[in-house]
């Protein structure tokens, strides 16, 4: 402690705190009461404070699990379109080369892809939002409707919607 704070303060007082609840700087004895005075027991000196414990308390408890879901979306959206995609290309590919009365499987199994890249593309984005904006995350909600409205711009500039579910239709039905 600098010189003048000792001058300033006498011998065994404890520094005053601003702010400090009475309750919390007090000593108590083992029975429930206060303590008696230190001073009034040893003509004057200032006997040793227990120390108040100063436990962080943890005010406002963030969850965690929404930022796991999160991820998660994200990574199916992702993964899922990209794996979709590239599955539905090879078997759009495979058809090429088939006889039409040979392609029944073919085009079923495309038809598949095709609505799982939909899913994917379309279905996880959008339940991300709405998610987001039923618990009230507005960024994850603005995010994911970038991430839809991403999707979208990319699949409709490959076929129209229509062309789409006509595509789905003809090979959910072929056979």
């Amino acid at each position: 402690m600098s010189p003048k704070k000792r001058k300033r303060r006498p011998a065994g007082r404890a520094p005053a705190r601003t702010g400090a609840p009475a309750a919390a700087t007090e000593d108590e004895s083992p029975g429930g009461g206060a303590a008696a005075d230190p001073r009034a027991e040893d003509g004057g000196t200032a006997a040793p404070r227990r120390r108040v414990s100063r436990t962080p308390v943890v005010l406002d408890d963030r969850r965690r699990w929404p930022v796991a879901v999160w991820i998660a979306l994200s990574a199916l959206w992702l993964l899922g379109s990209a794996v979709f995609f590239v599955l539905f290309l090879a078997e759009g590919f495979a058809l090429l080369g088939q006889d039409p009365e040979q392609a029944a499987a073919g085009m079923r199994a495309a038809a598949w892809y095709l609505l799982c890249l939909l899913v994917c593309a379309l279905g996880v984005p959008l339940a991300g939002a709405v998610a987001a904006a039923l618990m009230r995350r507005r960024i994850a909600a603005i995010l994911f409707a970038v991430a839809l409205l991403l999707s979208a711009g990319l699949l409709f500039s490959l076929d129209s919607p229509a062309g789409m579910f006509q595509a789905l239709r003809n090979g959910l039905t072929a056979g």
